[in-house]
């Protein structure tokens, strides 16, 4: 009798994991967000190669310190994840002092030695703006929100 027993359980156990799982993938649709796979090492600490994050729709206007996913300029198919630094209007001295256009953002990548950002392809128009990292929900010992 206690071998049936702990099999229901584990049976009911699946069940409810399934059920959370297919919740959670329903609520985000309904939130619109894409979940997108961590490649490379520029973004740590703050993501790390194989973390699974969930992007939504950017906020316009963006604020300073979001983690957005761009479309490089130069190589349309490639999209990366970079932090924003720099907003329209303002000037940046990694640029050569140059202003930022209405539509332009400035990113990097937070591991500044290992990341092509913005210092090599420069600033993003926001049209090349493919999202905002939400958060990060794989693996689980690194669940948090993004702030």
């Amino acid at each position: 009798m206690t071998a049936r027993r702990g099999s229901l359980r584990r049976r009911w156990l699946a069940v409810t994991a399934a059920m959370g799982v297919a919740a959670g993938v329903a609520a985000g649709r309904l939130a619109r967000l894409e979940p997108m796979l961590v490649r490379g090492e520029s973004m740590r600490p703050t993501l790390l190669p194989g973390q699974r994050i969930a992007v939504g729709p950017p906020a316009r206007p963006l604020r300073r310190g979001a983690v957005v996913v761009v479309r490089r300029p130069e190589l349309d198919d490639l999209e990366v994840v970079k932090r924003v630094v720099g907003l329209p209007g303002e000037r940046v001295h990694l640029l050569g002092g140059r202003t930022l256009g209405p539509d332009e953002y400035f990113v990097l990548g937070d591991n500044r030695e290992a990341s092509t950002d913005g210092r090599a392809f420069g600033p993003v128009d926001w049209d090349r703006i493919v999202g905002e990292v939400r958060f990060a929900y794989w693996p689980p010992r690194r669940l948090r929100p993004r702030r």
